[in-house]
């Protein structure tokens, strides 16, 4: 057994032997050619390389122009047939025409605002009894006996919120407790 791996080994030296003198060490002046290729061909690739990213670049710039000058190319569209009802509303009452025509020519020009910005996802917030912060400013307070304290009597501007976000928050008068005058403390200190 060990006479074969001794055989092995000896054959195994021979041939690698025999490879090394078929191949021989190439001179020094085919290893810098070869090395000068090698590097000519990365240099060209990078060179290519910077100039595909230099073009991506300036290419994204130009589309990136375009959208910013046409994104709202669509809306600005939509939003023309409701200036054109508005002017319209505005000649009839040059004309002399009817307020109540005219009226209804603005409520009609709302709706299709109010529906034009649903379609962009843009929904009015009604305003509830109570007066919610997170959707509403409160920039007058006005005593009153008669409803709840912090009852919203009157929405000076609208709410609106887009995907469930807040767009703009509305401005709202909100109710307050009156305060009692010194008499009245008087007399509930006397009752007590």
């Amino acid at each position: 057994m060990s006479d074969e791996k001794n055989d092995l080994k000896e054959e195994t030296l021979e041939d690698l032997e025999g490879e090394n003198d078929e191949k021989r060490e190439p001179s020094s002046d085919e290893i810098i050619k070869k090395l000068s290729e090698e590097r000519d061909r990365y240099y060209n690739n990078w060179l290519k390389a910077e100039a595909e990213l230099d073009n991506f670049k300036k290419r994204v710039l130009r589309e990136k122009e375009e959208f910013r000058k046409f994104a709202l190319e669509g809306l600005i569209k939509e939003i023309l047939t409701p200036i054109d009802y508005l002017e319209m509303a505005l000649e009839h009452t040059k004309n002399g025409e009817n307020l109540s025509a005219l009226a209804q020519g603005i409520e009609y020009t709302i709706k299709i605002f109010l529906d034009l910005l649903k379609g962009y996802g843009v929904e009015q917030i009604k305003a509830a009894d109570k007066f919610d912060p997170n959707y509403f400013e409160a920039t007058e307070v006005e005593e009153r006996d008669d409803v709840e304290e912090g009852t919203i009597l009157k929405v000076h501007r609208k709410a609106y919120k887009i995907q469930e976000r807040l767009l703009r928050a509305g401005i709202v008068t909100v109710s307050k407790k009156p305060e009692k005058k010194d008499k009245e403390i008087e007399n509930d200190k006397k009752e007590e």
